[in-house]
């Protein structure tokens, strides 16, 4: 097949065996790669009420038709498993070249099962499959992981770990691939951890072929145009940093746990101010033309005195930095920097930490449960609780079960502070600053991602959002489009249009999608993974916001604003949302809508 292996590689640790098996043409057909043939295996793989820290839950390690193509923008992968956090179908998309090497091994992904022994690290290298003790690794961070890795296996392998927060079982790890990339979201770093397994490394040496080479070189040189044409764009010289300030202008910057959306101190978490620390680039995703992932000297904040290069993402500015009250950028680049070898998501650690300061502060939390003050603002006393989340020490070892279970257990009222979608942190966009952006969060099949699509507005939330949901839904296609093919997500910054999108897929297989089809597409995909999440327990009354968003902010560019109107109107577009998947008043999908997108025999 044209761009595709038609096989996949499935690994037993507890048996410590290997075998091949063959996909056909329809599944790739119906499903592309990454996020949809994701969903399908896992679907097929893992059954309703698997403990996702069980032998039974699966790791799918996928790559899309482009990787191994000489294309750019395509140096990413896709590994899908059951959250551990959430309980839901997870997909968590991430740089590095590990899915081209899995490509170039002869497979679009590898399924890992089962439970080892002992610690142990897998070696995929073409069609052999060794599996490593990892002894000598547990309990080191990614860091040194990574390198001793690389000096036992073959030249310019891939290679991917877990740290100790994923060796605990801390339900917000991280994997890490090549020192710089991570599966952030959802606690996949957890279900490594659950299976001793330390890490995977591959290295291929086979060739992929395109269907029509001409289109996809053509493709090639009007993205690579496009961004050579691109001036005075702060994205080329700082990647994500440049969004602070564009966030904090917007009134979404989240500040001291979500209480505001605009911190007055954001100007020192800006590129203006921390340029001078800047290293470079160099550890950016391979076949990349926008290089985002930027490195700054900083020190260890385990080994005082050893400096070392952070590489924090907007994500990371935000939740580590306004939402904790931190201006400091130094602070922000070590908690990036101890986060990303402890192997936990910056996301998730920095939403707990807020949560407990909030508490903290609203006396819920005492310093005696603490151990010590935790103040907003105070960067060393947030440094020592990412510590102890990581080792599940104190009340670290509640704050590793991600807010929702964090604020279950504590009670006293700090429910109302735990700022999460279905168990999932939100990211550091506030809905309160822009219209419909609430109805993606409350919907995303993960839980409160902000890559499940936008609606295509800039306006506040002072009107109706009724209006903008068949946009939502439309970028929402796009973005499974996307993460499908397995393509980066500033792929928009260019942009490159839905249609190139499409010219991609087509060109790399020889398959013949039209836009109506990606639509189709997309809805099946996200259908198969709302059924796979009913399986898991979820209702319409998992589709809501927290509490936060609904209470209307105070200073900034969203004063005054909620994340919606009202309750009515957030109910009406939920009821438009579900109408336009073809699914139910109650979040269900019709069995007509199961029929017609070709999952009657895929789902019970």
């Amino acid at each position: 097949m044209d761009a595709w292996n038609g096989r996949i590689l499935q690994i037993d640790l507890k048996k410590r065996t290997h075998w091949v098996e063959d996909i056909e043409q329809e599944i790739y057909s119906d499903f592309i790669g990454g996020k949809g043939l994701g969903a399908f295996l896992l679907n097929r793989e893992v059954k309703p009420g698997a403990n996702p820290l069980g032998p039974e839950n699966r790791l799918i390690f996928l790559t899309g038709p482009l990787q191994g193509l000489p294309m750019v923008m395509i140096g990413r992968w896709t590994l899908v498993t059951k959250s551990p956090l959430t309980g839901l179908f997870l997909d968590t998309h991430c740089g590095g070249p590990l899915g081209r090497e899995i490509k170039n091994s002869g497979y679009d992904a590898i399924i890992v099962s089962g439970k080892s022994e002992t610690p142990v690290s897998v070696l995929v290298e073409d069609a052999t499959v060794s599996f490593k003790d990892a002894s000598h690794l547990w309990g080191k961070g990614t860091q040194e992981s990574t390198r001793v890795l690389h000096d036992t296996s073959p030249k310019d392998a891939a290679v991917y770990v877990i740290g100790p927060a994923g060796e605990n079982l801390v339900l917000t790890a991280t994997g890490c691939c090549e020192l710089a990339h991570q599966t952030g979201r959802g606690g996949a770093g957890a279900v490594l951890g659950s299976k001793n397994l330390k890490g995977l490394v591959v290295k291929g040496s086979q060739k992929v072929s395109a269907a029509d080479t001409a289109t996809l070189g053509a493709i090639r040189k009007s993205i690579s145009k496009k961004w050579d044409e691109k001036t005075d764009y702060g994205f080329k010289d700082y990647g994500t940093a440049v969004l602070v300030e564009t966030a904090n202008e917007r009134g979404q910057f989240p500040t001291r746990n979500w209480k505001n959306s605009y911190f007055e101190d954001y100007e020192k978490l800006t590129p203006e101010y921390t340029k001078k620390w800047k290293v470079g680039n160099h550890l950016s995703c391979p076949n990349c033309i926008i290089h985002c992932t930027h490195s700054y000297r900083t020190e260890d904040p385990s080994n005082p005195g050893t400096e070392v290069e952070s590489t924090p993402e907007y994500e990371t500015w935000g939740l580590c930095g306004g939402n904790l009250g931190i201006s400091d950028a130094q602070t922000v680049f070590k908690l990036n920097y101890l986060a990303d070898d402890l192997g936990i998501d910056t996301i998730s650690a920095g939403s707990a930490i807020g949560f407990a300061m909030d508490a903290f502060e609203n006396g819920i939390l005492t310093e005696n449960e603490i151990g010590f003050p935790l103040h907003f603002g105070d960067g060393e006393a947030a440094l020592k609780l990412l510590r102890m989340i990581a080792f599940n020490d104190g009340i670290g070892r509640i704050l590793a079960k991600g807010v929702r279970s964090a604020a279950n257990e504590i009670g006293r009222g700090s429910e109302r502070l735990a700022v999460h979608v279905k168990g999932l942190e939100t990211a550091a966009w506030d809905p309160r600053g822009k219209r419909g952006l609430g109805l993606s969060y409350a919907t995303a099949d993960v839980g409160s991602s902000h890559l499940r699509g936008w609606p295509q507005t800039t306006e506040k939330p002072d009107a109706s959002a009724l209006d903008l949901v068949e946009s939502m839904v439309k970028e929402r296609d796009t973005k499974i489009l996307t993460d499908s093919l397995v393509i980066c997500h500033f792929t928009w910054h260019f942009p490159l249009t839905r249609d190139e999108k499409i010219q991609l897929l087509n060109s790399g297989t020889g398959l013949s999608y039209d836009d109506e089809g990606i639509s189709k597409f997309g809805q099946r995909v996200e259908t198969l993974i709302r059924l796979f999440n009913i399986n898991e327990g979820i209702s319409r009354e998992d589709d809501v916001l927290p509490p936060r968003f609904w209470e209307p902010d105070t200073v900034g560019p969203s004063k005054g604003m909620k994340s919606f109107i009202d309750q009515d109107d957030f109910d009406n577009c939920l009821d438009k949302y579900y109408e336009l998947r073809g699914w139910n008043s109650e979040g269900v999908p019709t069995p007509e809508t199961i029929k017609e997108l070709g999952l009657k025999g895929l789902v019970s």
